[in-house]
């Protein structure tokens, strides 16, 4: 794991390194790319990074392993030159670390917004529209919605924007009502 402020002073480096909003878009999904693959576990159930970071295995074949990742996700040359350096570094561990801050960065940088809605049935694209209309409008950002359906959720959406949550669940309705009709 690494710091926070350790994986912010990586990811601006790397957002720094682009010359224009579509690099740096570029980037950050080369760079989500690799944070997931560098996450994924091989049969004895260690990480990429962590296979990676043992010192046990000669540095010259490590950085053969981080273009054969580079090339499998067809990265960016520069994204690739960047994860040389921070194996170098001893720090290729906190590549997810590093990957998150650089899409909060980019995100930042292009005036978007992530928001995770979960309902209980999938949304029709209309309803998904309107979501993020009303989300835009709310935030004055773009929003870039992932969307999921919780097998828990009786009906309704929930919607996550950063930290905050809004609730528009039937449970949460139910919860509500059950509260107000015990005060």
């Amino acid at each position: 794991m690494m710091p926070g402020s350790l994986a912010r002073r990586y990811a601006r480096a790397l957002f720094g390194l682009a010359n224009s909003a579509p690099q740096r878009d570029r980037f950050a999904k080369d760079m989500d790319a690799l944070g997931e693959l560098m996450g994924q576990k091989d049969l004895q159930g260690t990480p990429v990074s962590a296979i990676l970071a043992n010192n046990r295995f000669p540095l010259a074949q490590r950085g053969k392993l981080v273009d054969s990742l580079g090339r499998r996700v067809g990265a960016d040359p520069m994204v690739v030159k960047f994860l040389q350096y921070v194996l170098r570094r001893g720090r290729i561990e906190g590549t997810s670390e590093m990957a998150r801050t650089l899409r909060a960065m980019v995100d930042g940088a292009a005036n978007r917004i992530n928001a995770e809605i979960t309902s209980a049935a999938p949304l029709s694209p209309d309803a998904l529209a309107k979501i993020k209309s009303a989300l835009a409008q709310a935030t004055g950002k773009q929003v870039v919605a992932t969307t999921s359906v919780g097998p828990d959720l009786i009906g309704g959406v929930v919607t996550k924007v950063g930290s905050f949550v809004i609730d528009g669940s039937v449970r949460a309705s139910l919860s509500q009502l059950r509260n107000t009709l015990r005060g």
